[in-house]
């Protein structure tokens, strides 16, 4: 099985622990994803409101890229196939090699309200971009900043035209209602949300409304279920396998097909994981209990091409 997982924060651990990508004791590995059948990861930079906001974004998403770079070289100085998703073309042959990253980052206070260094950031590898964390910065308020109502700022219309200009991702999770109809508005390109559920089957506000859900379907986007157990269950402990199933098939029923489904675990990003999901391992027991509902068609769909299409869209 090869699985395409929207997000995981394992580069923030592996910063902070000096560990390796290849091998650890976090939720993701590059070893583990190779013995389930093979994978494109998306490796998200996290930057913290207090970092962006008082230490400089853009010095902090620099050194987790470095860190990034470090593990991938050592990777390919072992021989393992590792590839970096940097072009359309590099999605559509993802299913070539045994593993695969796409770089990304989760909080547009990371390029400290400059184009200029999103471009830089373009360069040196990242391909999407979450545009707030739950927090208010330059481009949009987060979805802490409900009460303001208020969208995209004009920078952060800016941010998005340059993001389709270059072929990036834009990621809506964590932002603002408002600031998601605003990018809805906005954007040239289909959007995604990388983790985020359904809002009617867990009322979380990281989670998304029926019309959100079907305007990002209509948008030629994409919603990545994640295993965060607080947006799967109201009572996080009651989390599991079939929680995941639910989200997956209410949105599919929503929609109408299965062309906007697929997976953004949040990986080493989550306290309250399922019971039964404590790692990239966990991919096999959860795909085997989807296969007695679906079709293998659409389970293709769900673990991996919905998102290289997306991918070969956008990139």
């Amino acid at each position: 099985m090869f699985i395409c997982d929207c997000h995981c924060d394992t580069l923030t651990e592996l910063y902070n622990k000096n560990a390796s990508l290849y091998e650890n004791e976090q939720h993701f590995d590059i070893k583990r994803q190779i013995a389930l059948g093979g994978g494109l990861q998306f490796c998200a930079i996290y930057v913290p409101t207090e970092v962006f906001r008082y230490q400089g974004g853009l010095r902090y998403t620099l050194c987790l890229l470095d860190k990034y770079n470090q593990e991938i070289k050592k990777l390919h100085e072992s021989g393992i196939d590792v590839l970096e998703v940097r072009t359309a073309e590099d999605a559509g042959n993802v299913l070539k090699h045994k593993a695969a990253t796409l770089l990304a980052i989760e909080e547009g206070g990371a390029i400290d309200g400059s184009l200029e260094a999103l471009r830089c950031l373009y360069e040196l590898g990242v391909r999407a971009m979450t545009l707030t964390w739950s927090n208010r910065n330059d481009i949009a308020d987060g979805i802490n900043e409900e009460a303001t109502g208020s969208g995209l700022t004009l920078f952060g219309k800016q941010v998005v035209a340059e993001m389709n200009r270059l072929g990036m991702l834009v990621d809506v999770s964590h932002i603002s209602t408002a600031g998601f109809w605003s990018v809805i508005e906005t954007s040239t390109k289909p959007i995604i949300a990388t983790h985020s559920n359904a809002k009617s089957l867990c009322s979380h506000p990281r989670n998304l409304n029926d019309e959100q859900i079907k305007a990002l379907a209509q948008n030629g986007g994409l919603a990545g279920i994640t295993f965060a157990g607080q947006f799967l269950e109201e009572d996080w402990r009651n989390a599991c396998i079939e929680s995941v199933y639910k989200h997956i098939d209410y949105m599919l029923n929503l929609i109408g097909n299965d062309d906007h489904i697929g997976f953004g675990s949040d990986f080493d990003g989550i306290s309250h994981p399922p019971y039964n999901i404590q790692g990239v391992q966990d991919y096999k027991p959860l795909i085997e209990y989807l296969c007695k509902y679906y079709s293998n068609e659409t389970i293709n769909k769900i673990t991996h091409q919905n998102v290289i299409n997306l991918l070969q869209k956008v990139l």
